[in-house]
């Protein structure tokens, strides 16, 4: 397993209930895999050749990681240099590499937002004719790290040269600014075929220039004609790209008034705050985690099998944040804890007198808080029920006292 964050905890977990040994790569810090794996061996998991010495010491059969786009190219080396299931360079950074991803929607036909590749500071030519405002971010990074909107040039020459500092290939994407409601697509492609999971609304906090979620639910109130045009483009690309196999994530934009879409975002691993390793199986009935482990092992998979034990209920995750200050009072996480729909809550450090800070990238935000209900209707019923139920004050500069921020 390359990485040892949360996003590879409840698959390694998985790992070793089946009885395999576990072998991780990580760098040195407090993650969650190394409390249980067998072996820990200490490497920088962007270090293509030290970690593929490690695989072939440690003589592994298989190699994996998930929830995270930039450990994916190392998983793609040591699968072609030691003959293992899985995706290669190409397969993997036909979706991860956002410039790339780009240039194949174009070659397909799928609609994306118009867009231009940077490696140095200067204006986009082929953006000449769209007006700002723009999005700029790296080519490579996630967790929307290094993403901005701008909406004049001097916030453009501003945000370039960040965005191109935080990507490891030094390279950026500019492109046009569509406004729309966020979906999420969760699926699985086996053997180039694209199976459709479930589909997802996103929301966003209300901050300036700023892309940080606060809620993913399943499943979508977008209408059924829309969705399946977006199952269409993936089925698309799955065909194109041909993975051997993979849980896919994909993030789309729609626009209701005028009924585009535009994708904006996808990779070869599972979606993060436990998209994949909890809310899918919540929402689907279907635990992906599983089937991921018998395709690194070789194993045939019966996809049709796995899909025939689809359900269909509802799951999300809530995020919220808190206005800069100190917390002068908390209220009801343990009742929180009790509510039977709530599956996982992330909340656990808040206490009277904690300073909190201005909010100013996404791992800032609190939770999540995985909730579960029977249907759309029956979810955002709980969502309100636990946020009425969970009280926090905070205290401002000027000494107004301010509740928790939900949108």
């Amino acid at each position: 397993m390359i990485g040892a964050g949360i996003g590879q905890y409840y698959l390694a977990r998985k790992i070793k209930e089946k009885g395999y040994y576990l072998v991780t790569v990580t760098l040195p810090g407090n993650q969650p895999v190394i409390e249980i794996a067998d072996k820990i061996c200490y490497n920088d998991v962007f270090d293509k050749e030290g970690v593929l010495r490690i695989a072939q010491e440690e003589r592994i059969d298989a190699v994996i990681s998930d929830q995270n786009d930039t450990m994916m190219p190392t998983v793609a080396y040591v699968v072609e240099h030691m003959g293992l299931p899985g995706n290669n360079t190409h397969q993997v950074n036909s979706y991860c590499n956002k410039n790339t991803f780009r240039d194949n929607c174009d070659k397909l036909g799928i609609p994306v937002p118009r867009h231009s590749s940077m490696r140095t500071v200067t204006l986009p030519e082929k953006l000449a004719d769209v007006p700002f405002p723009w999005v700029v971010k790296p080519a490579d990074s996630q967790s929307s790290i290094g993403v901005a909107k701008v909406n004049n040039r001097e916030d453009y020459l501003m945000a370039l040269p960040k965005a191109i500092e935080l990507s490891k290939n030094k390279s950026a994407i500019v492109e046009e600014f569509f406004k729309g409601q966020e979906l999420v697509a969760e699926g699985f492609i086996y053997k180039g075929k694209y199976y459709l999971l479930g589909f997802a609304d996103r929301k966003y906090f209300a901050l300036n220039n700023m892309f940080i979620p606060s809620q993913t639910v399943f499943p979508s109130l977008v209408p059924q004609s829309v969705l399946d045009k977006i199952e269409q483009c993936e089925s698309k690309m799955a065909a194109y790209i041909n993975p051997n196999f993979a849980i896919v994530h994909s993030e789309y934009l729609y626009h209701a008034e005028t009924g585009e879409i535009r994708v904006v975002e996808s990779a070869l691993r599972g979606g993060g705050v436990y998209i994949s390793s909890h809310l899918v199986p919540l929402y689907s009935g279907i635990d992906i985690n599983e089937t991921l482990v018998d395709c690194i092992l070789g194993n045939d998979v019966d996809m049709e099998k796995v899909m025939s034990k689809r359900v269909n209920k509802a799951a999300g995750y809530v995020c919220f944040y808190l206005p800069e200050g100190t917390v002068c009072k908390v209220d009801g996480l343990d009742e929180v804890r009790k509510l039977d729909f709530v599956k996982m809550m992330c909340v656990n450090d808040i206490k009277v007198g904690m300073v909190t800070p201005p909010l100013t990238h996404k791992g800032q935000r609190l939770g999540p808080i995985l909730v579960t209900g029977e249907d759309r209707d029956d979810i955002e019923k709980n969502i309100q029920k636990m946020q009425n139920t969970l009280q926090i004050l905070v205290e401002d500069p000027s000494g107004k006292k301010i509740g928790i921020n939900w949108e």
